[in-house]
């Protein structure tokens, strides 16, 4: 790539906002992202395959549609995971594995309201991508969390790694746009790089803080407490 195609990279401020929102958003599909950015399909797509053949970006197919993510920001392995527990069924069924290690089909299905079959289908999915394990008991079958499951809960997923701000910072100064970082903490980044034909600089600002997974928590206990304070309560009364 010429040195004036290099320099355009991420100087254009389409592509530039495209690729911080893929940063934000990681795993991302097409016409999401013809939603978030309010583009043409053609334009973006157009920008997208830049980004793409410039190393910075990364598409795969998963569950039939074509998704795309920073290349060095999270592994592919990571995005599957993610993409995995976007529905709110799948979110439900990984956060009871969580509140409760070793359950069993069964009591998913109970739990959430669903078909077996349907925590089944999660559950296979979610094996797949290093989410969860399966113990087989006899007839029946324990459900824990596995390496990658361990690391969302952990957080470790929502960070921003040394080695993604060296990747980054090589690829600006590849481009010629002299590249300062200006503020780099666990969750976010800042960096200035030169923008010559509008006279001033440009950032590029990252930010991670909405990667958290969002766990929905175990109502049993709570209903149980109460179910043991209205019978105290009716006792107390009877009294």
């Amino acid at each position: 790539m010429g040195r004036q195609k290099r320099l355009a990279l991420l100087l254009h401020p389409f592509r530039r906002d495209l690729y911080t929102v893929l940063c934000e958003n990681p795993g991302t599909y097409l016409l999401e992202l013809v939603d978030l950015l309010e583009s043409p399909l053609g334009t973006l797509t157009w920008h997208l395959r830049i980004l793409e053949k410039e190393g910075l970006i990364n598409s795969i197919k998963f569950a039939g549609k074509r998704i795309y993510f920073p290349k060095m920001l999270r592994s592919q392995e990571a995005e599957k995971a993610y993409l995995s527990l976007r529905s709110d069924t799948a979110k439900q069924i990984f956060s009871f594995i969580v509140n409760n290690p070793g359950c069993y089909q069964e009591q998913m299905a109970d739990n959430i309201g669903v078909h077996h079959d349907t925590v089944r289908w999660h559950v296979t999915r979610m094996e797949k991508v290093g989410l969860v394990r399966v113990e087989r008991e006899g007839r029946k079958k324990k459900h824990y969390l596995a390496e990658m499951g361990e690391s969302i809960l952990e957080g470790s997923l929502n960070t921003i790694t040394r080695s993604y701000v060296i990747f980054l910072m090589e690829k600006l100064e590849d481009g010629c746009l002299n590249p300062e970082i200006k503020e780099s903490t666990s969750d976010h980044v800042t960096i200035r790089i030169d923008c010559p034909d509008k006279g001033e600089d440009c950032y590029i600002t990252i930010n991670l803080k909405d990667w958290d997974f969002e766990f929905i928590e175990n109502d049993d206990s709570d209903q149980e407490i109460s179910s043991d304070e209205t019978k105290a309560q009716k006792a107390s009364a009877e009294n």
